[in-house]
């Protein structure tokens, strides 16, 4: 992550609108880019501090000093500095100092000089004097060795990171962030959670629908469908609010600032989404906050992994079987993966599969309870008693020590399984389930 000092200059606003200047993969910063990933490679064994005056130099009197700055702290960020000491730098020091102090020379009220007392305290630690000397303050970051420059990177796979960096560092600022998401739900809501954010989420609702109740004209906006199918009463999407580190209801503002810059990358693991965010740059005067705005249409890069299609065997399983046995071109319930959210209180609930109706478009949504540890099972029996969804079907393995009965009127129908989902019951309660 870059520091505010990095973020600040490559920041640009007209009106209420804020955004990050993008760094140009040209031949300048492309040989800028360049000139830094072979400085660090110079410095491998040497220490923070050889590296950051190599960093001054190359520097010099240039214009460009933030965006080498920033640069830098990208390569840094990617690199380890280790403190490898053979001795503790503390204990060493506690060794030392008491004989002090001393002099390069002997005289009168230095009897001994700082060679001996090195030369006594290398002895008693069985090193070489030239050991104690690296050893003496290798706790402290200037003195760490750059051991490793992480995995290799080109000019313009810096200049992307570099990028991505100062555009989720704006976040710092952040007072609310409104998300319109229309897919790949699990991930997002798996980094949401990862880095402890606070969040609201809500249906898009169907212009048509929202005209037919109100009368009035409904918003013009950009929609998604969640399916293909004309006829599918599936969500169109989600509203997501995140409420950033400048919001009424977080005190902790720099460290939870921090945590929602963390979390930007995963928005751009999204395939169809557009963000609105109200933030407030400090050296940007304003006093209502400004706009920052990103969609799916924008250049930046994520290096976050996305997840696998499915999250066990058993699932991908079952796909396959229920594609072979029901799918094709007369096919009658198209099935998808965990393409609807179900909130739970301040938490959301991601059912494996839906079901939908090439024709009618009702929908049920299906979830597998296999081989999961016992405090999961617990989780999940909460949530299923808490969404309370009668088109909700589940799927259970015997072995989980849960019955049927176990999940009460919580759910539309409930199947156990031994070896592996009968789908000619699972068909049966999609039909009987569906809405």
């Amino acid at each position: 992550m870059l520091k505010s000092e990095h973020i600040r200059p490559r920041l640009d606003s007209r009106g209420d609108q804020v955004w990050p200047k993008a760094l140009p993969a040209d031949y300048h910063y492309l040989r800028v880019a360049a000139d830094l990933i072979t400085l660090l490679l110079q410095y491998v064994g040497q220490s923070r501090g050889a590296w950051n005056d190599a960093l001054r130099k190359y520097e010099g009197d240039s214009l460009d000093y933030p965006v080498i700055r920033g640069l830098a702290a990208v390569l840094e960020a990617r690199s380890t500095f280790d403190a490898t000491s053979p001795v503790n730098p503390v204990e060493l020091r506690q060794s030392l100092f008491p004989r002090g102090p001393v002099t390069d020379r002997q005289d009168l009220f230095h009897p001994q000089g700082r060679a001996c007392v090195l030369a006594e305290v290398a002895a008693q630690y069985d090193l070489s004097v030239l050991q104690v000397e690296s050893a003496l303050f290798a706790d402290l970051a200037e003195e760490q060795l750059l051991v490793d420059v992480g995995p290799p990177i080109t000019p313009n796979d810096l200049i992307a990171r570099y990028n991505l960096e100062v555009a989720r560092g704006l976040l710092y600022w952040a007072r609310e962030v409104r998300i319109q998401v229309y897919d790949t739900y699990k991930d997002l809501f798996r980094y949401i959670k990862l880095f402890k954010l606070m969040y609201t989420v809500t249906e898009i609702e169907d212009p048509k629908s929202a005209h037919q109740r109100t009368g009035a004209p409904a918003h013009r906006q950009v929609q998604y469908p969640a399916t293909g199918n004309p006829n599918s009463k599936s969500p169109l999407g989600y509203h997501v609010t995140l409420h950033g580190p400048l919001s009424p209801f977080v005190t902790s503002t720099v460290r939870y600032g921090l945590q929602f810059a963390k979390f930007m990358p995963a928005l751009l693991l999204c395939q169809r989404w557009q963000m609105v965010a109200d933030v407030q740059p400090p050296n940007i005067p304003s006093r209502v906050p400004l706009h920052y705005r990103l969609d799916d249409q924008t250049e930046l890069r994520t290096h976050f992994a996305a997840s696998g299609i499915f999250d066990s065997q058993l699932e991908a399983d079952f796909a396959a079987e229920f594609e072979e046995k029901y799918g094709g071109a007369d096919r009658v319930w198209e099935i998808a993966r965990e393409d609807e959210l179900i909130v739970v209180g301040d938490t959301v609930m991601i059912p494996d599969f839906s079901f939908t109706h090439r024709k009618d478009g009702r929908r049920a949504l299906l979830e597998i309870v296999g081989f999961w540890h016992p405090n999961y099972l617990r989780r999940k029996l909460e949530k299923v008693r808490q969404a309370g969804r009668r088109d909700l079907i589940l799927l259970v393995y015997k072995n989980t020590n849960i019955s049927d009965d176990a999940f009460d009127a919580a759910v539309g129908e409930v199947l156990m399984f031994t070896r592996k989902p009968v789908l000619k019951d699972v068909l049966a309660a999609i039909e009987c389930c569906a809405v």
